[in-house]
């Protein structure tokens, strides 16, 4: 499996339409990125495809509780099985 890391960071760069390498992963996906809910939800769907991670290992409340982008990192690690 690819890196989650890059995986978000590449969702996240063809959602919003910035170059992955801009992308600082500690700045808020709503203040900083200007993700709607919908955009959120977009982007965790894509990442799960992306992953083989099942959407429904994420409860409303850990979708919920996303700030940045490592929290969505970290999220996916956790259900994936490998090291943050």
């Amino acid at each position: 499996m690819k890196n989650i890391e890059s995986i978000v960071k590449n969702n996240l760069s063809h959602l919003i339409d910035i170059d992955a390498s801009r992308i600082d992963i500690d700045l808020s996906i709503f203040d900083d990125y200007s993700l709607t809910s919908l955009n959120l939800v977009i982007l965790i769907t894509n990442i799960c495809e992306e992953t083989d991670v099942p959407v429904f290992n994420f409860t409303d409340a850990d979708i919920a509780n996303l700030r940045t982008l490592r929290d969505v990192i970290t999220m996916f690690t956790t259900a994936a099985g490998q090291d943050a």
